[in-house]
């Protein structure tokens, strides 16, 4: 190994020794890292030039007596993250600094733009943030995208998105050539599986799935604490399981062309869809109306709404006994707009489970604000090859 090599992984070390450890000195990180004092305090002394730490005088003297030493902290907005979220009804653009925190975020209509230009009103969308909140280029790390749909991470090419109409669309290049920072994208629920991973209850779990329910219905798959994308980047496209034979058997309406029977049975439009149909038929009106809003009115005793909400989630009930039965995950998380309306279903979900599987999983609701958008960041800190690299 030569000697820049090892100099650049000593200073990753250092670097990243530093963001876990803030407040210790140099003398602290010497002995915690086994590596010279002087080695230390040269890869310091670079890191405050970049900006990456900070340096702090303590305001108590050191044990052995003398000057009051100084501690050594990781600058966490050194550099600025954006991370974007497509999804089939709305796309939320956000940008965070390097730990992950949001400073500010705006959306817009997917649908709109679908057939017309929407790679280029999300970068223009991107650049607009940045100018609003005054970040310049240098300061831009880079930017993470999660897509719904089958996503090639290596080539940077979206293979299959029916419910914006990509297939094989060049996105990071496409972006790439309108934005003069590094493009990451992946799967929008892998991409909410590292948001969990990073910052929720996937933290402290090596073996858990994050299943988000919202257009589209969707399976990220941490195993032993790495995102597993399958061979040709579709694990985890439990839209198109089956759970009913008799009824994947008739014709069944989609949600977009391409979605499959899972989606078409749980995915929020799908909802929508079968409460207007059953409305229409009994001359009720039906202005204004969304899953958020069918599962309101089936809380509120509606007993249409109620029929429609159940057959839903026995649909992804025998879903998770399928998917659990197959990874034998730690834990079970439920993300996406439909999830907030799912805690007065979670003891159906668990019932269902224990019925069939000898095992138990536990399921919960993420508590994680944002965490698509936040993976998205973590994607880019994962992906890209620099010292801030995780």
């Amino acid at each position: 190994m030569g000697s820049t090599s090892l100099k650049q992984i000593n200073k990753k070390r250092v670097l990243h020794y530093i963001k876990k450890n803030g407040g210790y000195s140099r003398s602290d990180i010497a002995k915690g890292l086994l590596i010279s004092k002087p080695t230390v305090s040269n890869i310091v002394d670079e890191l405050l030039e970049e900006g990456l730490v900070r340096e702090k005088e303590s305001e108590r003297a050191s044990s052995a007596g003398g000057r009051k030493p100084y501690q050594i902290y990781f600058n966490q907005d050194a550099f600025y993250i954006v991370g974007i979220d497509i999804g089939g009804t709305s796309i939320e653009i956000a940008v965070m600094n390097l730990i992950g925190f949001i400073t500010d975020k705006t959306s817009f209509d997917t649908q709109r733009y679908v057939e017309h230009n929407l790679v280029n009103k999300i970068a223009t969308t991107v650049t607009e943030l940045l100018e609003k909140n005054r970040i310049d280029v240098e300061k831009v790390y880079g930017v993470g995208v999660g897509v719904p749909g089958i996503t090639d991470v290596e080539k940077g090419i979206v293979i299959d998105a029916p419910s914006i109409g990509w297939k094989n669309t060049p996105l990071k290049e496409q972006l790439e050539s309108l934005l003069p920072y590094p493009v990451y994208i992946d799967n929008d629920v892998n991409v909410a599986a590292l948001g969990e991973q990073w910052k929720g209850t996937g933290n402290t779990n090596k073996n858990f799935l994050m299943i988000t329910l919202g257009t589209g219905i969707g399976c990220g798959l941490i195993i032993n604490g790495e995102l597993y994308r399958g061979s040709s980047y579709a694990a985890g496209e439990i839209g198109y399981m089956i759970t009913d034979k008799v009824a994947a058997e008739e014709k069944y309406d989609y949600a977009f062309h391409g979605y499959g029977f899972l989606d078409s049975h749980v995915g929020g439009p799908s909802i929508t869809r079968r409460m207007l149909r059953h409305l229409q038929e009994n001359n009720r009106d039906k202005k204004d109306l969304s899953a958020k809003k069918i599962f309101l009115m089936a809380s509120e005793g509606d007993e249409a709404a109620i029929k429609i909400v159940n057959e839903s989630v026995s649909h992804l009930a025998y879903a998770l006994v399928n998917v659990i039965s197959i990874v034998n995950p730690g834990l079970i998380i439920l993300g996406g707009g439909i999830s907030k309306s799912m805690n007065s279903y979670l003891t159906s979900l668990e019932t269902t489970i224990e019925k069939h599987l000898p095992v138990k999983t536990d399921i919960v609701i993420t508590n994680v604000e944002d965490v698509s958008l936040i993976g998205a960041g973590y994607l880019l800190l994962r992906e890209h090859e620099s010292i801030l690299k995780v």
